[in-house]
């Protein structure tokens, strides 16, 4: 664990805070781990256990740990949202999730993108993205459609592992990519920025997302963020607008 700096000018518990931040993001205490109690962190950092309890609360409330009663204080999961599909926005419009099953038809590491998605990933010149597209096909017709479309960007520094090879043999049909990411990679999904608009798909991005030209769709372009408000995913889910709704929850 970092040491205070005792000649910084931010408030103490500003500091501790982010002593704390830092080892919970650099995987010190792992999503789901039981923090030291604060007595013995107080102690470690030489501080009152004032500032440190004010630090911690102030942790908790930006849902970055997580309080249980009797047992302690936790880095936070996915799973302490209480709701695995809590940023699942799209549904069929008789309610049910979109499509059947998925499919993974683009997968890529590249450093080219537009500028919005650099700037709201916050790269670096020349930092590596992972690239992934996905199909999401009904068969209700008697033929396979594709109803919704995933395109996502990955900061590949948070998932180094992911490989085409790896997403096949480990993702799990039915689980969100969510879930994935903090199974594999404890990678803990807080909060996201989203934004949403009709898009009627031109020759170009067509051919990119592999779908017919003219493919109307309800978009959302969407900012994933963890630990510390650090953004790791740009998301931009087509669904199809004939069989497409936007289902928010707010809980």
């Amino acid at each position: 664990m970092q040491s205070l700096t005792r000649v910084n000018r931010q408030p103490l518990y500003q500091q501790v805070r982010q002593i704390l931040l830092k080892t919970i993001q650099s995987g010190e205490w792992k999503p789901g781990e039981k923090i030291p109690i604060e007595p013995v962190l107080a102690e470690q950092m030489g501080v009152s256990i004032g500032t440190l309890r004010r630090a911690v609360e102030s942790l908790v409330n930006d849902g970055i740990l997580h309080r249980r009663e009797g047992a302690g204080t936790f880095v936070r999961t996915y799973r302490d949202l209480g709701y695995w599909n809590v940023f699942q926005i799209y549904r069929n419009l008789d309610g049910q999730r979109r499509g059947e099953f998925g499919r993974l038809v683009t997968f890529e590491v590249t450093n080219h993108v537009e500028e919005k998605i650099a700037k709201a990933l916050h790269l670096l010149p020349g930092q590596e993205l992972i690239h992934m597209i996905r199909h999401w096909i009904t068969t209700k017709t008697g033929i396979e459609e594709v109803v919704s479309i995933d395109e996502s960007y990955l900061v590949k520094e948070k998932f180094g592992a992911l490989t085409r090879e790896f997403f096949v043999k480990n993702f799990r049909q039915g689980e969100s990519f969510y879930e994935f990411f903090y199974r594999e990679f404890n990678v803990v999904i807080l909060s996201q920025k989203c934004s949403a608009h009709y898009e009627c798909l031109d020759q170009e991005i067509s051919h990119k997302l592999q779908v017919p030209e003219n493919f109307e769709a309800l978009c959302t372009e969407r900012v994933s963020l963890t630990f510390g408000h650090e953004p790791v995913e740009y998301r931009i889910n087509r669904g199809r607008v004939d069989v497409t709704k936007i289902f928010f929850d707010l809980s």
